[in-house]
C-alpha cells in the first residue's frame, strides 16, 4: 500500500452525533433499518400492530427493529406474544403484537 495515501475516516452506522435520534429523510419505501424503525413508530402511534402488520408496511425483522427503539432511542414498546393465524393462513405459536406505551421526550 502507498504510504501517501490515507483512508477515509471511520463513519458510524448511526450517523455524525445523531446516534440517539430518528431523522425524517427517507422514502416511504426504504429498506434502511431507520426507515423501518420511523414506520413502525408511526404505526404504532395509531394503536398496537402485530408482527404481519409491520411487514405489510415494510418493515422486516421486527423484533430486532422494536429492540433497538426500546434500547438505543428509548421508547417504551410493550410485546404481548399470543398464538394465531398470519397472514399466509398458517398458525403461528408465539405471534407478537407490539404497543408504544411512551417516547422519549421531545420524540414527536
Amino acid at each position: 500500500m502507498d504510504a501517501t495515501k490515507k483512508k477515509a475516516p471511520a463513519v458510524s452506522a448511526a450517523g455524525p452525533s445523531k446516534a440517539n435520534q430518528l431523522s425524517h429523510q427517507f422514502s416511504h419505501k426504504s429498506t434502511r433499518t431507520e426507515a423501518q424503525q420511523l414506520r413502525i413508530i408511526e404505526a404504532l402511534r395509531s394503536g398496537p400492530k402485530t408482527t404481519d402488520q409491520l411487514r405489510a408496511i415494510g418493515c422486516y425483522q421486527v423484533s430486532a427493529r422494536v429492540h433497538a427503539l426500546r434500547h438505543r432511542y428509548k421508547y417504551e414498546i410493550l410485546t404481548e406474544l399470543f398464538d394465531g393465524y398470519a397472514a399466509d393462513g398458517y398458525s403461528h405459536a408465539r405471534m407478537a403484537r407490539y404497543t408504544l406505551v411512551s417516547e422519549p421526550e421531545g420524540a414527536a
